[in-house]
């Protein structure tokens, strides 16, 4: 007589087990999963910066200075902010062009370029903004004005449209490495934000660095170092400031490395640091 095999399903009791090991192991992958997209963000955010920041060393190279906060200025071809003049030196030439070619005006001024937008900012996700960017340029560095002021004064407003003539390395006395060019900045904040079309005087003004700070990082105080992850409401009435996505700010300096900018940061040293010739040495908490 053959014998028939007999098969056992699994119990209730095993089922259960089963369900239980997948919660925990789903538990336990979703976590490293998002943080290991945080950080693949963090590090495309680093690249662009980073692009960036070289990129003011080649238009310095090949115009003899570097591209000024909003004008047409020896020998930059016509009225622009910083982050246009710089589309040539971030492979953007063409549309570099194109944006000449329109004045600034209509769909060149409502295209996102990649590299000046930051991975992990999300103040934007819907697109309301066109045109946005994410790392606000310092004006105590790319005006006179402003590189002509003492850091421990209370800095005077500058013009919207004043002209820069910063050098590389002759304005930064105090150092390339020891000199903030671009801080992170919110794309979309209300009905503001960061374009990097937009003039220094405009509530998309992709600028930071008008006044001199008073206290360490604040979400929503105008005289603090940076805003720390500020609400959209609070961005907005603060377009001139540095915003951090994280508890850190993400700058670029002069010397075309980029770094976290602890909200610890004293009020004086962020100032030593934003400023490019006041003399200073940075404090022990840079």
């Amino acid at each position: 007589m053959s014998q028939q095999s007999h098969r056992r399903g699994f119990s209730l009791v095993e089922l259960l087990l089963v369900l239980v090991l997948m919660v925990l192991l789903v538990g336990l992958i979703v976590p490293a999963a998002h943080a290991l997209q945080q950080s693949a963000h963090k590090q495309a955010t680093v690249n662009n910066l980073k692009q960036i920041c070289l990129a003011i060393h080649n238009a310095n190279d090949t115009h003899k200075r570097m591209p000024p906060a909003y004008d047409k200025f020896n020998g930059w071809q016509f009225p622009a902010s910083v982050h246009v003049h710089l589309l040539p030196f971030v492979d953007q030439n063409n549309f570099y062009q194109a944006y000449q070619q329109a004045n600034g005006k209509g769909e060149v001024t409502e295209t996102n370029i990649g590299v000046f937008i930051a991975a992990d900012d999300n103040s934007n996700a819907a697109g309301k903004v066109k045109g946005v960017q994410n790392f606000a340029a310092n004006l105590r560095v790319f005006s006179i004005k402003g590189a002509q002021t003492m850091h421990d004064k209370d800095m005077p407003k500058l013009d919207a449209t004043e002209p820069g003539n910063a050098r590389i390395p002759a304005s930064f006395p105090d150092g390339t490495s020891n000199t903030i060019v671009f801080a992170t900045k919110l794309a979309a904040a209300g009905d503001g934000g960061s374009r990097y079309s937009a003039e220094p005087n405009s509530k998309f003004a992709a600028f930071f660095g008008q006044n001199a700070a008073k206290k360490p990082a604040d979400p929503s105080d105008p005289t603090a170092t940076f805003q720390l992850q500020p609400a959209a409401k609070d961005a907005r009435n603060s377009p001139l400031m540095a915003q951090s996505f994280t508890k850190n700010v993400l700058v670029g300096l002069a010397d075309g490395s980029v770094r976290d900018v602890s909200a610890a940061i004293s009020a004086e040293t962020w100032n030593r640091a934003v400023h490019p010739a006041d003399g200073f040495p940075l404090g022990a908490d840079w």
